[in-house]
């Protein structure tokens, strides 16, 4: 597992961000700018939003995701996180179709395929629907090669009902950077958060697209 400290960061303050990655020595960029499109699933009832609102240490989130235009090269994934330490569980869809509604199911017959079968017993919900649609542009960086900086802008949200994108689409105001680095370093990643005098926060981009839908109270 690794630690996830986010730093939410108001888009006009962007430069405020260009500015600490600049100047500080030894971030490096590590890979092109890309688009990063999720959609996020839930329970009929959000059952998993409600478990992030209240805290709980021990959670899961369920998702889909690809790259830039590429919509048929997909990903899902099941994201846990135990307080600040998160995992990720991915398999690639291999341009195999199936229903929004049957993916995290029994119904879903990619995830029979032995080498994927596995996937399903990290799934503690079978009635999950799709509920917002995320996307933004995200950059790459890495500090002494240790710890990984990610800065994602132009967040976009919507709403999905009945399986259907609607019109509804809405655009943050809010940019992010995620910290990410293994346990072991944490004396390294907190001098190097310190030094950007950026204040981490609670970020959830689920969460601020349920909000921005009116589905839920986040702040």
């Amino acid at each position: 597992m690794r630690s996830e400290i986010k730093i939410p960061l108001n888009n006009k303050f962007d430069l405020n961000f260009s500015s600490w990655k600049d100047n500080s020595q030894n971030i490096v960029k590590t890979f092109d700018d890309r688009v990063v499109n999720s959609i996020y699933f839930d329970t009929p009832d959000f059952n998993l939003a409600r478990d992030n609102l209240s805290g709980i240490s021990n959670r899961k989130k369920y998702r889909i995701r690809w790259y830039n235009q590429d919509s048929e090269n997909i990903f899902y994934e099941i994201k846990s996180k135990k307080n600040n330490l998160g995992s990720k569980i991915i398999i690639n869809a291999d341009r195999h179709k199936a229903d929004l509604k049957d993916i995290f199911s029994y119904r879903n017959k990619l995830l029979h395929d032995k080498n994927k079968k596995h996937f399903l017993e990290y799934i503690n919900y079978f009635d999950l629907e799709p509920k917002i649609q995320v996307s933004y542009i995200r950059s790459y960086y890495e500090f002494k090669n240790i710890v990984r900086i990610t800065y994602d802008r132009k967040i976009n949200y919507k709403l999905i009902n009945k399986f259907n994108v609607k019109n509804l689409n809405s655009n943050d105001y809010m940019n992010v950077i995620e910290i990410k680095f293994d346990p072991k370093n944490y004396l390294i990643a907190s001098e190097l958060i310190k030094k950007s005098k950026f204040i981490p926060k609670r970020f959830s981009k689920y969460l601020r697209g349920l909000y921005f839908s009116g589905n839920a109270v986040y702040f």
